[in-house]
């Protein structure tokens, strides 16, 4: 059995998986962002996927440290992570946070064409053999049977990651829709300060490029990655239309 760990607490990377069959396990990551953005020396493109990168690996290190009972009935787990971030004038925008940084970048990019980038990390841990007691018989006299399950152990089979970008023609919201806009405090919490899958979409002009990049996880670009490391992409789905 395949297991999906989506090593983010994103409620939208969540919804894209489950609308496209996917009912993923959620494993956070708690890696610290802004430290690895304020020591990264290249490309916004780039740094997503270092971000990306680095969320699967500390979600990983713990489910190889002590495999959650979520993952005990699994032969193959599949972890995926993603980062986005917007792009303005060569300057990366992340979650702005408060209402002032918030006002900041919308001033700036209101009107104006910019880039989504998202990074995308897939790797892929199987089921190491079992060397202690086989489950058919009892570990010694007067103990119980050793079930597989209750001592599952993985080891990493492969790890690749793939970015992607799409344009976005940013609208020009007027102040007193900025003002309500910044009162639901979604713009606080999403890359770039906007989101097309909320109350932002209205104030989103035109996108060129896969909108599915812009909420977060492109599944085009993850089941390129699946596939590329021997998985066939259906076997991965476990909800029922």
């Amino acid at each position: 059995m395949i297991r999906v760990v989506l090593a983010s607490q994103s409620p939208s990377r969540r919804t894209i998986l489950r609308d496209g069959g996917i009912d993923p396990v959620i494993i956070v990551s708690e890696v610290d962002e802004r430290a690895i953005e304020d020591g990264f020396i290249g490309s916004v493109g780039d740094l997503t996927t270092a971000l990306s990168e680095a969320k699967a690996r500390a979600v990983i290190d713990r489910i190889l440290a002590s495999t959650p009972p979520t993952l005990h009935d699994a032969d193959t787990v599949v972890v995926i992570a993603g980062d986005s971030l917007l792009e303005f004038d060569g300057q990366a925008i992340g979650k702005p946070e408060t209402a002032e940084r918030t006002r900041e970048v919308w001033s700036a990019i209101a009107g104006q064409w910019t880039q989504l980038h998202s990074g995308h990390t897939v790797a892929v841990l199987s089921r190491t053999p079992q060397s202690n007691v086989s489950a058919d018989r009892p570990e010694a006299e007067g103990h119980d049977r050793v079930d597989p399950t209750d001592s599952a152990t993985f080891e990493l089979s492969d790890l690749r990651s793939k970015r992607s970008a799409t344009s976005v023609l940013i609208g020009s919201p007027t102040a007193a829709e900025l003002d309500a806009y910044i009162a639901t405090e979604e713009p606080f919490h999403v890359a770039g300060a906007l989101t097309i899958d909320g109350y932002g979409g209205a104030f989103v002009d035109r996108l060129d490029g896969d909108h599915l990049t812009v909420l977060g996880l492109s599944l085009p670009v993850v089941r390129e990655l699946v596939t590329d490391m021997g998985l066939l992409w259906p076997d991965l789905w476990t909800l029922q239309r």
